[in-house]
């Protein structure tokens, strides 16, 4: 384990010089913080748990902790985030309010400021000492999911944080408990679209806990099979993830007959939880493959966007251009027609043969008006209406060859039209095409490598 963290600490070092090297100026560029990669870099290995309330989250963590760290009870005890760690060597044991945890540049949860100071009064982060687990890894306790729950009764978006910790997180563990079976509105909500817009189902492990509470096996195969068909349409799937069984063993009760061999389910689970640094290794790299490929589809976007352009720009210029040579030649001729000035046009002056710089004069304004109304249109009507058109038709600016590209796009799409809507003239100016390739070099080479590695 020890072994683990270090490789992955190295790697962690390495990848965030490369891409503060690398990366970081495209990302300015675009509009986008680097921040928000390099944020889950900086700490330890981070498992969530979440869950109902009474589902056994905080149960579970005091078993693997081996102490009693986080009150317990049948009835929602804790409405606080609370994330249990280890000290470092400079540290002490205690506890750290939430508005110190998200000022501090050493962790990962400043996103966090913006769920207001609602949030930072249920948030805490606990030092506890002799617990070899926190050395490795951190965990984070959360309040259990409620029915029927806005963000007025919280105070603050709990799904939102819930998301945003998700981001941050190597594994996170998803509890039920028999009597609330994939039944709680917020935990529909976090199954169907929180989660899976801030980590991978890899990530994701499913628990039905405390199923020594059921009185019979028959009860137990209800409970499960009820979880199962919440399970499918909350996240669409057929084929189910493994749901691991589970119960506390508590003093001077027996479970169910037939309920031991579930024991062995509680210790893989265990052993899975201790995954959490190997699995860093590869969450850190596919966050990075997967924010910087988002960077890459919005450059690409906008290198369409570009291409489109001037493509209607090239057939405007030769309009206007063939508008604006026969201005030059025979606009002077039109006024002499017309007003019986200039006395001798361009025209008449090249047949005589007796041309001078004077003969010049009318031809070039004539030639300017029509560049300058040129220009008029391009600004005024072209670009306006061209713009306009694209946003509304966003999704076919670039083709979507696969599933995983559709989903890139869906994630970074608003921030396409965000930059077409605030930035499109500065936009068109910008070398997209030069970008694009050094954010390929850097997926194709520099990140290979780093994959290569694990």
């Amino acid at each position: 384990m020890e072994e683990t963290g270090k490789a992955a600490e190295t790697l962690t070092k390495e990848l965030e010089q490369i891409l503060q090297d690398k990366m970081a100026p495209l990302f300015e560029r675009y509009g986008l913080d680097i921040k928000d990669l390099l944020t889950p870099l900086k700490w330890k290995p981070v498992v969530l748990v979440i869950g109902n309330y009474s589902s056994g989250k905080s149960t579970f963590i005091n078993e693997i902790l081996g102490s009693r760290i986080q009150r317990t009870g049948q009835a929602p005890t804790d409405d606080s985030f609370t994330i249990l760690t280890a000290p470092e060597s400079n540290e002490s044991e205690g506890e750290i309010p939430g508005s110190t945890v998200v000022n501090d540049e050493r962790l990962p949860f400043s996103p966090l400021r913006r769920f207001g100071e609602s949030l930072l009064s249920h948030m805490r982060l606990k030092r506890v000492e002799d617990t070899p687990v926190l050395q490795d890894f951190a965990i984070i306790d959360t309040p259990g999911m409620l029915d029927s729950v806005t963000e007025k009764d919280r105070g603050y978006d709990y799904l939102g944080v819930v998301g945003e910790l998700a981001k941050l997180a190597d594994l996170i563990i998803l509890m039920f408990d028999p009597h609330k079976a994939g039944t709680i509105k917020e935990t529909y909500q976090a199954i169907r679209s929180t989660l899976p817009g801030s980590t991978g189902e890899d990530r994701v492990i499913y628990v039905l806990n405390r199923i020594d509470e059921c009185e019979s096996m028959s009860d137990l195969l209800r409970s499960y099979g009820t979880l199962c068909w919440n399970l499918s349409q909350m996240t669409g799937r057929k084929d189910m993830p493994r749901i691991y069984l589970t119960f506390a063993p508590r003093e001077g009760k027996v479970p169910p007959p037939g309920f031991e061999i579930w024991m062995n389910e509680r210790e893989e689970l265990k052993q899975a939880m201790s995954s959490a640094p190997r699995m860093r290794l590869n969450h850190i790299l596919q966050e990075a493959d997967r924010i910087v490929r988002e960077l890459g589809l919005q450059i690409e976007a906008m290198a369409a966007f570009q291409k489109r352009f001037i493509h209607k720009f090239k057939g405007v210029l030769r309009t206007w251009g063939v508008a604006a040579i026969l201005a030059f030649f025979f606009g002077d001729l039109i006024m002499k027609l017309l007003s019986g000035y200039p006395e001798i046009p361009l025209a008449g002056a090249l047949l005589d043969g007796n041309i001078n710089f004077r003969h010049f004069f009318w031809p070039i304004l004539w030639a300017m008006l029509v560049v300058a109304s040129a220009s008029l249109y391009v600004q005024r009507i072209l670009f306006p209406k061209f713009t306009k058109s694209t946003l509304k038709d966003l999704d076919n600016l670039i083709p979507i060859e696969t599933a995983y590209k559709r989903d890139l796009w869906n994630r970074v799409k608003h921030r396409i039209h965000k930059l077409i809507e605030d930035q499109a003239r500065r936009q068109i100016l910008i070398a997209h095409g030069r970008y694009l390739g050094k954010v390929e070099r850097f997926l194709d080479k520099d990140l290979a490598r780093f994959f290569e590695r694990i």
